[in-house]
């Protein structure tokens, strides 16, 4: 005989493989894998813990962004940026994209900086400008990142021609 009391889990629906990517990527029109959106619905909220426990970087599935988003899904290389400027971002997401994001915003730095867009390579300002769209750097990061930049870079002018601050008495 044991001691041990049974856990009580709620009856869940199962999900198969296909319901499972439908919640997380979206629907296959010609495979669907629910018979209509209340199951899709219900599905969903009996599984949204297992699902959104996987999520990383400011990422949603595919079911978030159907049944609890405020705003419409921006598409993949918006996401991020939408969920920071929403204040959605869990902590650690925040730090992750953080650091992601000024990595990519110091890369673009460079003076010699160039970016792709297709067939085609960008240089300074294009490039830049480019290179942050397909960071998916949220705007008020951008605006704050460059007016440092900018002021970094002033007062190093400013150094390197002797105008500078006198350097304080020892």
């Amino acid at each position: 005989m044991t001691n041990r009391t049974p856990l009580q889990r709620p009856n869940r629906i199962p999900l198969s493989h296909e319901a499972e990517m439908d919640l997380r990527y979206g629907d296959l029109p010609k495979r669907p894998a629910f018979a209509d959106a209340e199951e899709r619905k219900a599905a969903w909220f009996a599984h949204r813990e297992l699902l959104l426990r996987h999520c990383r970087g400011g990422q949603r599935p595919a079911g978030w962004w159907d049944y609890e988003s405020p705003f419409p899904y921006p598409g993949r290389d918006s996401a991020a940026a939408a969920l920071f400027e929403a204040e959605l971002l869990t902590e650690a997401e925040v730090a992750e994209l953080t650091a992601r994001w000024r990595e990519d915003f110091e890369r673009a730095q460079d003076p010699r900086f160039r970016f792709r867009a297709r067939s085609t390579w960008l240089d300074c300002a294009a490039a830049r400008k480019a290179h942050y769209r397909w960071s998916g750097i949220p705007r008020d990061l951008l605006k704050r990142w460059t007016r440092e930049h900018r002021r970094r870079n002033r007062r190093i002018r400013q150094l390197e021609a002797g105008s500078g601050d006198p350097a304080p008495a020892a």
